[in-house]
């Protein structure tokens, strides 16, 4: 049992380790060098807005409702020998 344990972890841990050293593409780096900015900063704003995603326009429900904190409102209580009815505060 303790075996399976430790080829386990052993898997993980080369597993993380060879997609940490794994090469990346120079297209993928999240900042661009300056010889390869240029073409970005000349692309028409067209095809920005046809990448983005579209969900259509945002729905409005109204003002929304803010109810009191606290309220009183009649529940069963245990008084130590039967249920009754008692106004009772209660906070949320």
């Amino acid at each position: 049992m303790l075996t399976h344990r430790i080829v386990a972890a052993t898997f993980g841990a080369l597993t993380l380790a060879a997609s940490a050293f794994a090469a990346v593409p120079a297209s993928a780096a999240p900042v661009a060098s300056p010889v390869a900015a240029a073409p970005l900063q000349a692309a028409p704003a067209g095809d920005l807005l046809q990448q983005a995603q579209y969900y259509g326009p945002r729905r409005y429900y109204g003002r929304p409702y803010y109810r009191p904190r606290c309220f009183w409102a009649n529940r069963r209580v245990w008084n130590g020998w039967r249920w009754v009815i008692r106004p009772v505060r209660v906070c949320r």
